[in-house]
């Protein structure tokens, strides 16, 4: 397990010594980036900055900026109660995991929004704000224009990916810019390290904030298609830069871009360099990242290590068996298949899966046996108990199964962003 750790760590910092800022040796397809300098609107850094990128999650810095006018002319108010809707509800992708008919302060909506990057909670806010999500969208499209955001269009509160939601590094940087200006009360919520729901204590998705000397906030962005992207603000010395990076291929590359853009935008002196007005978006379509981000080739088919990430497995039919469980992967791959071989004559097939399941902070790993008729995996769950102990199996029903897969894509989807 060390040496698998140990080259999963070879593997992300290969990833940012590679990268293709200047200096670093290119690759096919490489991120776009932009860093300005926030007291002069100077861009000091930039590759593509204009080139029209998928936002992904991004875009809820959209939501709560519209939001956040909503507020500010007295529509709404953060203690205003929201009745989870059905499609709210239903969002894929990170999530709050609100229930149908459940209640939520416009507050907490919006903080979970931007924390946690709840896509439930977005669909929620938007809703409440402008009465449909479609309507919310027409607004952020609308705002977007206003704000000089030339290549921005939106099509949905949340940043899934839709025909014709595209932004781009300069757009976004305006539109951080522009939430600074405009909203300098509800920037804490974009530097917050945590929110609560239920009583429980949740993470900021946002990893950026803990891992750069003065980090002050903003949003992260992941989904296959956009891959990883980040928008950041940092001070040092007196002085402070907005970074954007989108199209990056792991998580890894994304933070080390940003590090290397905020370094270069916080130096001693400032750069001169070009108003970030003078910048122009370009055209064409948004480039396509699942290959890099999530191993996802453009047939549909995937591999590679991310390509779990942002895929939902598919649910197996039927009823499953626990039969193997613990924090070693290895092992607990190993006795699933020992007890699938000895188990397969009685079971009548089933095919065998490891889940990962998050528990009190850490990793621990499900291996399964699926695809069972549920007499078959009863009957033998309960001889092998009888024969080898209670901890031998546990018996699967198919909606324990369905949580047990979403269990492991949220938390996938959780350390993506």
């Amino acid at each position: 397990m060390a040496k698998r750790i140990g080259g999963i760590w070879r593997y992300a910092a290969a990833l940012v010594l590679g990268l293709a800022l200047p200096g670093g040796p290119a690759r096919a397809e490489q991120p776009a980036f932009l860093a300005v300098d926030l007291g002069s609107g100077s861009v000091v850094a930039e590759r593509g900055g204009g080139a029209p990128h998928h936002p992904a999650s991004l875009t809820k810095m959209m939501t709560a900026y519209v939001a956040f006018g909503a507020l500010q002319a007295g529509r709404v108010s953060l203690d205003d109660t929201i009745t989870v809707s059905e499609r709210a509800a239903a969002q894929g992708g990170a999530s709050l995991d609100l229930r149908p008919g459940e209640r939520i302060t416009l507050g907490a909506a919006l903080k979970a929004m931007i924390v946690r990057s709840a896509n439930d909670a977005a669909v929620a806010v938007a809703e409440h704000v402008a009465g449909s999500e479609q309507a919310f969208a027409l607004r952020m499209t609308e705002e977007a224009a206003r704000l000089g955001m030339t290549s921005s269009s939106f099509r949905n509160a949340t940043g899934m990916t839709a025909a014709g939601h595209v932004s781009s590094p300069r757009d976004m940087a305006l539109l951080a810019m522009a939430i600074e200006r405009d909203f300098p009360a509800f920037r804490s919520l974009f530097s917050s390290r945590d929110t609560t729901w239920k009583g429980r204590v949740l993470p900021t998705v946002n990893g950026f904030l803990g891992a750069y000397a003065g980090a002050e906030g903003m949003k992260t962005g992941f989904t296959c298609s956009a891959g990883y992207n980040l928008v950041a603000i940092a001070h040092r010395g007196g002085r402070r830069a907005v970074a954007v990076v989108m199209g990056a291929g792991s998580s890894a590359e994304r933070l080390g871009a940003i590090r290397r853009l905020m370094d270069q935008a916080l130096v001693a002196q400032p750069v001169a360099g070009r108003p970030l007005s003078g910048l122009s978006n370009g055209g064409g379509a948004p480039p396509d990242r699942s290959l890099e981000a999530c191993g996802i080739a453009r047939s549909g088919r995937s591999s590679g290590p991310e390509a779990a990430v942002a895929q939902r497995r598919a649910m197996p039919a039927g009823w499953g068996l626990e039969v193997a469980f613990g924090r070693d992967q290895g092992k607990v791959r190993r006795d699933l298949d020992k007890a699938h071989r000895e188990l397969r004559g009685r079971l009548g097939g089933g095919s065998a899966m490891v889940v990962i399941r998050p528990r009190d902070g850490m990793l621990r790993y499900r291996g399964l046996i699926v695809g069972l008729a549920e007499r078959r995996a009863v009957d033998t769950c309960l001889a092998e108990r009888g024969r080898a102990g209670e901890g031998r199996c546990l018996v699967m029903t198919p909606t324990m199964l369905a949580g047990a897969l979403d269990d492991e894509r949220r938390f996938k989807m959780i350390s993506a962003h």
